[in-house]
C-alpha cells in the first residue's frame, strides 16, 4: 500500500513539473518591447 502511494505521489509531482513552463519564445523582442540599457545606481 505504501509503495503504491509513493509511486502515485511521485507520478503526480513529475507530471506537475513537466506541465510547468513557458510556451513560445523565451526572449523579449526588442522592436516590440525596447529595454532600458542604462544601469541604475543607487
Amino acid at each position: 500500500m505504501k509503495k503504491y502511494l509513493c509511486i502515485y505521489i511521485s507520478t503526480l509531482l513529475l507530471l506537475n513539473l513537466v506541465g510547468c513552463g513557458t510556451k513560445g519564445p523565451l526572449y523579449i523582442p526588442e522592436q516590440k518591447y525596447p529595454q532600458d540599457t542604462k544601469a541604475e545606481t543607487k
